[in-house]
């Protein structure tokens, strides 16, 4: 049976999954801090189909990734996509009742790669533009997300640098532990 999360194209895919997490956030039933856990069950469903987690922890990591046991590189993976999963997930929330569209302004597929960028406009008429940078999973449709940027900003390369600094002051087991302490939280 097809995943009818892929696409053949990148721009496709994108749309998919931001009309689905629109279309979680929008649910009647789901509204609430009732039903916040299972808002966001869905919403990391969605995630996990788009994100390729695996690509993004190791990028962000970077030179440190392969200092990692296969057991330390799996429980990074997690731990870290839980994170940004609760902090994408807690500014969806947040944010998505002020949006007034998204347009999905162009894509650029090169090879196996591909940008698809994205321009989130808010009530107030506010342009937020957002790129996601993806790559081609194993089937010819079915791309997988490994960077998003921000107004510019990637995501992969702030969280680098923030864990080679704390790495460098400190060490990789306080990195994870930090992470940790922020899921507590």
């Amino acid at each position: 049976m097809p995943n009818p999360l892929r696409a053949a194209q990148p721009k496709d895919a994108i749309k998919t999954t931001t009309d689905r997490v629109l279309a979680i956030l929008r649910d009647k039933e789901l509204a609430g801090d009732a039903h916040r856990s299972e808002r966001r069950r869905l919403i990391r469903a969605q995630m996990d189909a788009r994100f390729d987690w695996t690509a993004v922890a190791r990028s962000c990591l970077g030179r440190h990734w392969s200092k990692r046991s296969p057991a330390q590189q799996q429980e990074f993976v997690s731990v870290f996509g839980e994170l940004l999963e609760r902090s994408y997930t807690e500014k969806f929330e947040t944010y998505y009742r002020d949006l007034e569209k998204v347009d999905y302004v162009s894509q650029r597929i090169i090879e196996n790669y591909a940008s698809v960028k994205v321009v989130l406009t808010t009530k107030g008429e506010v342009s937020h533009p957002v790129e996601y940078r993806l790559e081609k999973a194993g089937q010819a449709d079915d791309w997988r997300i490994y960077d998003v940027l921000i107004e510019g900003v990637s995501l992969v390369k702030n969280y680098r640098d923030q864990f080679d600094d704390i790495i460098a002051k400190s060490s990789y087991e306080k990195l994870l532990q930090d992470i940790k302490s922020k899921l507590q939280d």
